[in-house]
């Protein structure tokens, strides 16, 4: 009754927002279908299997509000992130819970399935904002919905679930401010690059992005009138200050932990322990291996010699870095996966291959989408920078940068439609692609 109770909500409320916001009836539909598969996921099985540390991030939450105060980093397995996340999960456990009759890991994975229709939301303005065709914004979105990882990551119990969300809004507003120059954007992307960074240190990422956007209008005012140079040099400034403020703050719900060495105190319990046994080489970062991509599910290596970042990262886009629990075992949940991979694999050649051929006959509008490049390509290289500092398996996680998926998945709808252009039998090819991970990842997660 709890689970129809919460199932029934959410499907009012995101049918509710999204014709409010005028979304076509198309889209609206497959929201509410994979808001239907999340819910049977989180219905057979547990809060550990979702995250392996998802206990601790329950541990957190209690310790919020029971003690209405930020926990010593010793006190749970992940008590060294930022409080954001934790203090609204508090709150919401207070205010949905009061009655008792919702235990606490439901309500704390009906939060982060309501943040993800957030995050889902905020796709939906970007492929909007972009002028995607109907077909186009249809794959796209689809295929945002129904990758294998946003299932897992929708009802996860996990501060990802508010960092995702607050930094592809981060990611949307800063595009909207490079491309109209407004200030309520440039304001927007500034207070959500802030609040990324209270809740987990992935926000670095869109608060670099920000304060490269800034740069670059201030050098790009150098001949522009007096008024436009003054704010330019005022916005550049407002987002150094407070991004710098608000990482000392972030910084600062660690000063009274006993460790002192600046690795824990910006990225916390992240420098902790489960290194690499074997010394990194440059062939770790730039090979890939094919036939061990297709026919593993799991992103852990046989050989540590062999352990290369661009295989794992790449499988924790589609199932993460921890095994999924028993009922993904079976020999037709292998064979799925195996099939999901050689997709994934198509859909990121056909897409590099398109953007090389745009770039090749120069139609490639980079003013409108320089933004989701830019940002998708600091995020990257921030991750194979934490991978590098802290040598670990779950550093090659692409949940630390799962907002990426959208331009992804919007560039590779925009290639199905450039391919269209002068083919019918190409689009569907490629259109056919797109439509089969969503079905493969439909059966496989679906009971």
């Amino acid at each position: 009754m709890c689970l129809l109770f919460v199932l029934t909500v959410t499907l009012l409320a995101q049918l509710l927002v999204l014709r409010q916001l005028r979304f076509d009836w198309s889209i609206v539909a497959v929201v509410l279908l994979a808001t239907v598969l999340e819910v049977d996921y989180l219905n057979y099985t547990s809060v550990s299997e979702r995250n392996y540390d998802g206990s601790s991030h329950v541990a957190y939450v209690q310790l919020m509000t029971q003690h209405f105060r930020v926990p010593s980093r010793y006190d749970c397995g992940v008590c060294g992130h930022p409080p954001l996340y934790y203090g609204l999960a508090a709150l919401w456990s207070k205010a949905v819970l009061f009655a008792g009759w919702i235990p606490l890991e439901l309500g704390l994975a009906w939060l982060s399935l309501l943040l993800f229709f957030g995050f889902v939301v905020v796709s939906l303005l970007i492929f909007r904002s972009c002028e995607l065709g109907p077909g186009a914004s249809w794959l796209a979105t689809t295929m945002v919905l129904f990758w294998p990882s946003s299932i897992i990551n929708s009802i996860r119990v996990h501060n990802d679930a508010l960092a995702s969300l607050l930094m592809l809004a981060a990611m949307y507003f800063i595009a909207r401010w490079d491309q109209t120059g407004r200030k309520r954007d440039f304001y927007a992307a500034l207070t959500a690059s802030a609040l990324a960074l209270l809740t987990k240190s992935s926000g670095y990422t869109v608060a670099t992005t920000l304060v490269i956007f800034a740069g670059i209008r201030l050098f790009s005012t150098k001949s522009s009138s007096p008024a436009l140079r003054r704010q330019a040099i005022r916005q550049c400034a407002e987002a150094l200050l407070l991004l710098v403020g608000v990482g000392i703050l972030a910084v600062g719900f660690r000063s009274s932990e006993r460790a002192t060495d600046l690795c824990r105190k910006v990225l916390g319990s992240a420098c902790d322990g489960r290194h690499a046994p074997v010394a990194d080489t440059l062939r770790k970062f730039v090979y890939f291996d094919i036939a061990d991509f297709i026919r593993r599910m799991d992103s852990l290596p046989q050989d540590q010699n062999r352990d290369y970042f661009l295989n794992r990262f790449a499988k924790s886009s589609l199932f993460g870095v921890a095994p999924l629990g028993d009922e993904f075992e079976t020999t037709r949940h292998q064979a799925i996966a195996s099939a999901l991979s050689i997709w994934l694999l198509l859909v990121a050649g056909l897409s590099a291959c398109t953007f090389a051929l745009r770039v090749h006959a120069r139609t490639v509008h980079w003013k409108k989408y320089r933004t989701y490049f830019v940002t998708s390509l600091v995020m990257f290289l921030f991750l194979v920078a934490f991978r590098i500092k802290l040598p670990n398996e779950f550093h090659e996680d692409f949940r630390h940068i799962y907002p990426v998926l959208v331009p992804l998945c919007m560039g590779y709808a925009l290639s199905v439609e450039y391919l269209g252009r002068g083919s019918r039998v190409r689009y569907w090819c490629g259109f056919g692609i797109g439509v089969s991970v969503v079905a493969l990842s439909v059966a496989f997660f679906a009971r």
